[in-house]
């Protein structure tokens, strides 16, 4: 009767287990669902000539395989049509890395916690705060471009 409820406790803790992993990665998925809706808005206020990326072009980060390179791309496009936008309204800062860094760094941590399982525990949590920090960056140029000039800033040539 004993042996009957250890088993029991036993398979209870791994049922806990197995429903809270099931539960982060509804978690995980519902944040990166999160900030691609995030990205695709960014990228919706970028105008159509600035654009390296189109908006509907960040849902591909869902397809399973692709999206192994394609958070890579989508990182760099994002950033570079910022980095057009804002230097065509004539608000580029000197230090702007248009969400380039962080969202690197969060890809790079991200695939040493799939890669190196050992190294998860370390790397996970800083993956998930550069993560946190390329979504706050990437809210902070949208608010640029809603309140910077809609025009064209004119560029004296020097003549």
């Amino acid at each position: 009767m004993l042996m009957y409820f250890d088993r029991f406790a036993r398979d209870l803790d791994r049922m806990d287990m197995d429903g809270f992993a099931c539960l982060l990665l509804v978690v995980g998925f519902i944040l990166w669902v999160g900030l691609l809706a995030t990205i695709t808005r960014v990228l919706g206020k970028v105008s159509p000539e600035n654009r390296r990326m189109e908006p509907g072009e960040v849902w591909v980060n869902l397809i399973p395989v692709v999206n192994l390179v394609w958070p890579v791309v989508t990182v760099e496009r994002v950033g570079e049509s910022i980095r057009a936008e804002l230097a065509s309204r004539g608000l580029v800062r000197k230090k702007d890395a248009f969400g380039k860094t962080s969202g690197i760094i969060a890809l790079v941590l991200l695939g040493v916690f799939f890669v190196l399982a050992p190294a998860a525990i370390v790397t996970f949590p800083f993956a998930f705060l550069y993560g946190i920090v390329y979504w706050v960056q990437l809210n902070g140029y949208a608010k640029r471009m809603r309140e910077g000039p809609r025009e064209p800033v004119v560029v004296d040539e020097g003549w």
